[in-house]
């Protein structure tokens, strides 16, 4: 199984390239916001509804159970009725899961509302993602899907400090309020705005490689060996990058919520100006070096920081989750890297599999950092020292997954 260039991609205008991309990236915008948004609202919520640690790490968490449980059928629905249908569709689904929010008065109720923003955006990125795949030309892929990434962290600048001052004001739903009507409008444009140009190329591919099957992707040694990388390496990234990070840093550093939102804020334009650096550097560091080593490099670098920030205090902590930030966005180019290695008609399947290995590991380790941390604080540590400990062994967990796929392809 293997890339294939039989089928041209269509050609596209500049104006309308700038349409589609900027549909998408408004999508992708609210979807990474909502995503990462408990970091900052953590406080007024925990505060509202009397919640402990693991009922937090599940509040956030059940994005991520819906997002994942979403990934299957959203690649046989991309693979069959294209981005834009899905994409508008499912967005209706998040601005209802918003308002859920807004007048959830209970846990279950706001979970329910998480749940349903989850489902809805869960093609936020897979939908462009493969749109890509199929409409343009490979070299342009790569450097697409990090400008859309540079408008997602763009809505986690917007939902740290911003939202964390709006919630202030006007309490954590006011930032839900915004966010559904926002949703509502993006899906309307979406809906008008984006030709079906996938669903051509889809039209005239190979009918050997547009019936390549779920079950056949799972087995191939390529996902054998990037499943654990995916979903303990990244989706571990994801864990702390839009939940603990703001628990652990009021609880170990001391900060206060405005303190944390403050550094959440810089964390996310950090992450936001590696992006853009990768966006122009991408092209030449593919050719020198190739997608794969560059996204390898980020790995190591994020897992070497998630393993010292067990054993890190004040300033040099804060300094870890900055390098953090930076290394998150050569990891994002493995996506691309593994798009190429098969059909295109296989891109909606593919990309959503990727997808699902990441969401399930995000919802199993976020959630799951809450139960230890709360498990060796009953034990006796304290927070610091149960943070610690809990880091640490995420560490270890993700330099063995880099292992597993680094070796899996030296046996080749």
């Amino acid at each position: 199984m293997s890339s294939d260039n039989d089928t041209r991609p269509p050609q596209i205008g500049g104006r309308q390239s700038l349409l589609i991309f900027a549909c998408f990236a408004a999508a992708y915008f609210f979807s990474y916001g909502l995503r990462s948004v408990n970091a900052a609202l953590a406080p007024f919520i925990t505060q509202d509804l009397s919640l402990s640690k693991s009922q937090l790490g599940w509040l956030s968490s059940a994005f991520f159970v819906s997002l994942a449980a979403m990934q299957a059928p959203l690649g046989v629905w991309l693979d069959r009725y294209g981005a834009r249908r899905v994409e508008a569709c499912l967005l209706a689904v998040a601005a209802l899961g918003s308002f859920v929010m807004v007048w959830a008065g209970s846990f279950a109720v706001t979970s329910a509302g998480r749940i349903l923003i989850g489902a809805g955006v869960a093609a936020s990125l897979m939908a462009p993602f493969s749109y890509f795949r199929r409409c343009y030309p490979v070299e342009r892929q790569a450097q697409l899907g990090l400008w859309l990434l540079v408008a997602g962290t763009g809505g986690a600048v917007f939902f740290t400090s911003p939202a964390a001052a709006l919630a202030g004001h006007f309490g954590w739903r006011s930032v839900h309020l915004l966010s559904g009507l926002s949703l509502a409008v993006v899906a309307v444009l979406l809906w008008r705005v984006v030709p079906d140009h996938d669903v051509s190329v889809l039209g005239s591919g190979r009918p050997g490689a547009a019936q390549v099957s779920l079950w056949g992707l799972l087995r191939h040694p390529e996902i054998l060996r990037v499943m654990p990388l995916s979903a303990i390496g990244q989706g571990g990234i994801i864990a702390l990058q839009t939940l603990w990070a703001g628990p652990w840093m009021t609880d170990v550093l001391g900060m206060s919520p405005a303190g944390s939102a403050s550094m959440l804020l810089v964390m996310m334009l950090v992450m936001t100006l590696g992006y853009v650096v990768m966006g122009f550097a991408s092209p030449p560091l593919q050719r020198r070096f190739g997608l794969l080593n560059v996204a390898l490099a980020g790995y190591l670098c994020c897992f070497a920081v998630i393993f010292l920030l067990a054993f890190a205090g004040g300033p040099l902590a804060a300094l870890l989750w900055l390098a953090m930030a930076a290394g998150v966005a050569p990891i994002m180019l493995m996506q691309p890297y593994l798009s190429t290695q098969f059909p295109r008609e296989a891109a909606g399947r593919l990309v959503t599999l990727y997808n699902m290995f990441v969401f399930v590991g995000a919802f199993v380790i976020q959630w799951g950092i809450g139960v230890v941390v709360d498990g060796l604080t009953q034990a006796g540590l304290g927070r610091g020292a149960a943070f610690a400990v809990t880091f640490a062994g995420l560490g270890v967990l993700q330099m063995a997954s880099l292992g597993w796929f680094v070796r899996g392809r030296r046996a080749d």
